[in-house]
């Protein structure tokens, strides 16, 4: 296939911290991309995207507003073989998470499924980036798999709009696939844990922010939590949704973790427990005041079985905690962030 002839993409909240590196991934394959981003006009927000190698020939942006009309996306959509939707807010802590999460959240999605429905011709593949906050239900089941939903109503009677929203997000997603009836549209969910690595938009983002103020204050002085917590480096969670465009066979919903192996397990993972992350931490940034580990025995780290994602990547080519940690110091560091 000629550069000419390669597919058009479309990548909403392409200035994102996942989006740029799908972007940035897309172009290297020799994609064409069609970006939107809120003001496409303003350098501020756009040069990491317009300096990327291949952008000039490749990349092309809209200003689109989630909460705008339908229109500006559908334009945005024309040509395209696939549609990755990155974009939705991401404001933790709100005040008012009902109306400026939830509320806005769905708003966005509706209007990017109306226009995808306008070039229902051209569009073969829709891959939304939900979370693992959609793969959480309570009580937590021994081994997590796809199969697993969280509940909206119990997330936001404790005050989880964000996580209420990727949760709604998603099922509203396969709803409107039952309601549309296109055959030969091949709908996809990527769910990430928590997205730490390298950052290519100018502005640190919310969880490495959150990361890097663990690194430069631990945990002022308080114990690690008696925990696990996994992590998905940006990389290769970018790489998750290329190939799952890439894959003809990919469809439904597929987690984004790297896992460590469940000793005595065969073919799970599991999560890290907090005294290792923060003895890890240590290692890579000695600068960091010390964590005391937790007391008492350690809970059970949450346990998955990632055989659906090894479909797309496998875990173990994937960067461990380690690998992920290291990068981000670095990354902090070249921009003063650390």
């Amino acid at each position: 296939m000629s550069a000419t002839d390669m597919p058009r993409v479309c990548v909403t909240g392409a200035s994102g911290f996942i989006a740029s590196h799908i972007v940035q991934q897309l172009l290297a394959k020799g994609y064409h991309v069609n970006g939107t981003v809120r003001d496409a006009s303003n350098p501020k927000k756009t040069e990491h995207l317009t300096a990327l190698p291949g952008a000039s020939e490749k990349l092309k942006l809209f200003s689109a507003e989630l909460l705008g009309g339908t229109g500006a996306f559908a334009e945005a959509m024309a040509g395209c073989q696939t549609v990755m939707h990155t974009a939705t807010s991401t404001q933790m802590g709100s005040k008012d998470g009902e109306n400026e999460l939830l509320k806005p959240g769905m708003a966005g999605l509706e209007r990017v499924l109306e226009a995808v429905a306008k070039n229902k011709d051209t569009v073969k593949c829709l891959v939304l980036t939900s979370s693992m906050s959609a793969v959480a239900p309570k009580p937590e089941p021994a081994i997590k798999t796809e199969e697993h939903w969280s509940d909206a109503e119990e997330q936001k009677g404790r005050g989880g709009w964000y996580h209420a929203t990727k949760t709604l997000q998603e099922k509203r997603l396969y709803e409107w696939a039952a309601e549309i009836k296109v055959p030969d549209l091949r709908i996809v969910a990527i769910c990430p844990t928590a997205v730490l690595g390298p950052m290519l938009q100018p502005d640190v983002n919310m969880t490495n922010g959150w990361f890097l103020g663990l690194f430069k204050n631990g945990k002022g002085g308080d114990k690690a939590a008696n925990d696990s917590m996994s992590f998905v480096d940006v990389r290769d969670c970018a790489a998750h949704h290329v190939l799952a465009m890439e894959k003809p066979e990919a469809s439904g919903r597929y987690m984004s973790i790297c896992g460590v192996p469940s000793p005595g397990q065969e073919g799970v993972w599991e999560a890290l427990h907090w005294n290792e992350i923060f003895k890890l931490m240590k290692e890579i940034h000695s600068e960091m005041p010390d964590v005391p580990p937790c007391e008492g025995e350690q809970v059970q780290p949450t346990r998955f079985n990632l055989s659906k994602m090894n479909s797309l990547l496998d875990n173990k080519d994937m960067r461990d905690a380690k690998t992920m940690f290291i990068d981000l110091v670095a990354d902090a560091k070249a921009r003063s962030a650390l």
